[in-house]
């Protein structure tokens, strides 16, 4: 999994995004990064837009799609 995020550009991919672990994410003093894209999360719980994006595409056109991507049965004929 760690492969998949790097190749889609996410170089941060076990690191928060927002706050720290001495300053969560929303509390006065912490600190955001400048590129979201580029972490795995965003505030140490939930994943960022990028990872949900590999996620997604990962179940529309393969490979966590079984027996076939999703993409392929629900395109329009």
């Amino acid at each position: 999994m760690l492969s998949l995020l790097f190749n889609a550009g996410i170089t941060n991919a076990l690191l928060s995004c927002c706050g720290n672990s001495t300053v969560p994410c929303g509390r006065p003093g912490c600190s955001v990064c400048d590129d979201p894209s580029t972490y795995g999360s965003w505030d140490g719980t939930h994943p960022t837009e990028a990872v949900y994006k590999v996620i997604a595409d990962g179940v529309l056109h393969g490979p966590y799609a079984s027996p076939v991507p999703l993409a392929t049965t629900c395109s329009p004929s």
